[in-house]
């Protein structure tokens, strides 16, 4: 099953994402906005972080995910690749986090993305595949 696949959108990022679980879905989501950002493989995992997160719901939590590592790099210049859900609910998640500081000399940036938007979200379950929809703001 593919991860995720890139939509067109005016002056935006869509990213349509697919995950088998709940888990798979948040992770994929996570990979698309950091191969958004920048290569991937030139994120090494040197550092590792907690995130814990509780929302009103499964939505606010998808956002609040994705733009919890917008604020990382913003704030922190983190960057990260591997992505470890210990647990999650449609109100609340645990995960564990791995990647390193940006350094302009391996990270070349492609895109910044200033945040993940309610515009057009939709998560939802079909056949037994969780999907979802969202739109970055760049």
């Amino acid at each position: 099953m593919r991860g995720f696949e890139f939509l067109d959108h005016a002056g935006d990022q869509g990213i349509q994402v697919f995950g088998k679980t709940l888990p798979d879905l948040f992770r994929h989501a996570a990979q698309a906005l950091f191969r958004i950002i920048t290569d991937p493989e030139t994120i090494q995992l040197r550092e590792t972080r907690t995130i814990k997160l509780q929302a009103n719901d499964l939505e606010e939590l998808f956002i609040d995910w994705l733009n919890e590592f917008i604020y990382f790099f913003e704030t922190q210049g983190l960057l990260f690749r591997e992505f470890d859900l210990i647990s999650l609910d449609d109100r609340a998640l645990e995960a564990t986090v791995r990647g390193e500081p940006y350094d302009e000399n391996r990270h070349p940036i492609e895109t910044t993305v200033k945040s993940a938007t309610y515009h057009q979200l939709r998560i939802r379950r079909e056949k037994g595949v969780w999907m979802a929809q969202v739109i970055l703001d760049l």
